[in-house]
This record gives C-alpha cells, structure tokens and sequence, in this order.
C-alpha cells in the first residue's frame, strides 16, 4: 500500500443516495445457450476431471489487468484495509501530528474510489474446459427450474477494460482466473486549528469473491425508486475450494434470473417506509439480499450435486459441506442454512413459484 501526504484546501462535495445491491459470490458461464451454439473440447463435454485437477493448482495472481474505471462510492473492505493500514504504521501517525503540530487529532474519510482487477484464464486447456462445463450446468438449471436464458454473450476474458455492452438485453458473463479489487483512499486530518493534512492511501484486495452480480438502487429526495442492473457478471474460474468455483455457474443464474422479484420486495418495503433515511435503507437491502442468498443457496443445493456426479467421479461431499461452513462467516449467508432445509422440505420448484409470487411469504419461512 502507498501514502501520499499533502497540505490541502477545504472542498465540497455531493453525494448521491445509491446503494449496491452485489452479489459477491461465485459464478462463471460459458456460451449462448438459447442458441444452442457449439464451443470446442465438444468430444469431452461430459467429462470434467480434468477440470478439477486445473483448479486445485495454485491461483495465479499475475498479470493483473484493469476490468473497469475507477468508481467512487463507500466501499467497506477498502475502508477497512486502509484503517488497518494506520494501525499497522503509527510512524505515519506521528508524522501527521508533528505536521499539524499538536492538538487533538481528528480524521474524516473525504473519498474512496476502487475498480475491479483481473488475472486471465490464458491456458487453453483450463479456459475450454472450464467454459463448457458452465455450458452444461446453466443448460440443466435453465431446464429444471423453467427461467428463460438471461445471458447474450458468454466470453473468456483477455484484455483490459472489455466493452460492455449496456443497450443488450441480456447479461454478457466475462470468465476470468482470479479478481482483485484496487482503492484509493483520500483522509483529511486536522486539528482543532485550521490546519489539514490530507493522506493518499494505495492497496490492492484479493477480495476471494469469485464472481459478481449488481444491482443500483437509485433513489432521488421523494422520487421513484428505480433498479438499473449491471449488463455483465464476471466470474473466477478458481477458488480454494474447487466446489465454490463449480457451483459459479449455477448460483449465479439464480441470482440473475430471481434479481426482479427481490427488488420488488425492496421497492414495496421502502415504500411502506416514511422515515426513509439511508440507514433504514441500506438495512432494507442487505436484509433482502440475505433471504435471496438464502432461496439461491437452497435450490443450489438442491441440485448442483446431482449435476456433478453426472461429471465427476471422485468429488468428495466434503466439499460442499466445507463451502457451507466458509459462507457462515459472512452476515449475507446468515439464512444460508435454513435456505436450505426449507426448499429441501417443500421442493425447488415451490420454492420459486413462492418466490416469485411473493417474496415475503418465503422470507417469513426464513425468520
């Protein structure tokens, strides 16, 4: 991580009520499935040890290429990075009160700005692999589950900053090894004087987020609220547990496919709401993106194993039952369990009918 130190001026800024809806989670895709297109390695389509042994290797994390433009909103593992970083190094602190030269210091985040970095999939082999096998799974979900193909491009990514293209109607799904987060945070330190000290702070996050799904909630001061979702996810092709990055293709379908109804159920809370303060808010919407965590996870497990052994011979159950216990640490998994005893209990498919007529019935069932 870098420091830049400088003397700086008082400035303004606006900011905009807009709240991230992202799934952090694991995905990846592979081809059009709606036109039955033909991607190669077609001889061994249903056969995907080899695709084990390639993510079981060591992630590589070079050369890391930049996927989008810095974006500036709150972003809560930058911001904690960056105050671990202060902690960790009080020779800067020290620097910072000689400069303001005594007095009670005082700090304020004035901005934070990240993009998304990828390594990419160069091995041939891996990236075919890989690619087909999402081909397979997203095909059997489409089919069991009865939602229309959301995706219009499926690609393995090789360059910088991709077009994206955002008239599409469909989703384009960009297949990547390994993503990092890179951030800059801007402080302000003062005293009770009127002197400022401004500090740049410089990192990358190798966040192991294996994929990613967003939806903007954009609300104005007594306006409508309005959801405008990210045309592209992009995925990572490995993971330390070789089933997280297998169940990529799965979940994150799910998660695109349900997205509408749970902003249906955020827009009709929010409007039962009076006292629509950002913290109610953002309350609001990580509170639905845990039951949709919840409803996704259940139906994944439901039918992802099943999947597999159709394409692999010797994936222990072990595996799914460690990424369970690995998702308990995080407060969005936090109905993941009993996501998945309700939809084991009353079926897939029930599930999603619930789901898709009401949300909130289904969410009762978690509470």
């Amino acid at each position: 991580m870098l420091s830049r130190e400088s003397d700086i001026l008082k400035t303004k800024r606006m900011m905009t009520s807009r709240w991230l809806m992202n799934k952090r989670f694991v995905f990846m895709l592979s081809v059009f499935l709606a036109f039955g297109a033909v991607y190669g390695n077609a001889e061994v389509a249903d056969d995907y040890t080899r695709l084990l042994e390639l993510i079981q290797l060591d992630d590589q994390q070079q050369p890391l290429y930049v996927f989008n433009d810095f974006e500036e909103e709150f972003d809560k593992a930058s911001h904690r990075a960056t105050r671990q970083y202060f902690k960790e190094h009080p020779g800067l602190i020290q620097r910072i009160k000689d400069k303001l030269e005594g007095g009670k210091l005082r700090w304020k985040l004035r901005n934070l700005k990240h993009r998304l970095l990828f390594v990419p999939e160069n091995r041939a082999e891996y990236a075919a692999l890989y690619k087909n096998y999402c081909l397979d799974v997203i095909d059997t979900i489409l089919d069991k589950t009865g939602f229309d193909n959301p995706y219009d491009n499926i690609q393995t990514l090789s360059r910088s900053k991709p077009v994206r293209h955002e008239k599409n109607e469909g989703v384009t799904a960009y297949i990547v090894h390994n993503l990092a987060k890179e951030y800059v945070g801007t402080y302000i330190f003062s005293n009770q004087t009127d002197k400022k000290v401004k500090i740049e702070l410089e990192g990358k996050l190798y966040s192991g987020d294996v994929g990613a799904y967003t939806s903007t909630l954009i609300m104005n001061e007594n306006g409508p609220v309005e959801f405008i979702k990210d045309k592209y996810t992009i995925w990572q092709n490995s993971a330390e547990n070789a089933y997280t990055a297998l169940m990529v293709p799965a979940e994150e379908t799910l998660h695109i496919t349900l997205r509408g109804f749970t902003e249906s159920a955020i827009e009709q809370a929010l409007e039962q709401r009076h006292d629509k303060n950002l913290n109610i808010m953002e309350k609001i919407v990580e509170d639905w993106m845990a039951v949709e965590e919840a409803i996704v996870g259940g139906i994944v497990y439901q039918l992802l194993p099943h999947i597999l052994e159709k394409h692999f011979k010797d994936l222990s159950a072990s595996h799914i039952e460690n990424d369970i216990l690995a998702k308990r640490r995080f407060k969005k998994y936090r109905h993941l369990a009993k996501g998945i005893t309700i939809v084991e209990q009353i079926g897939y498919r029930k599930a999603i009918r619930m789901y898709s007529k009401d949300p909130a019935a289904f969410r009762d069932l978690l509470l």
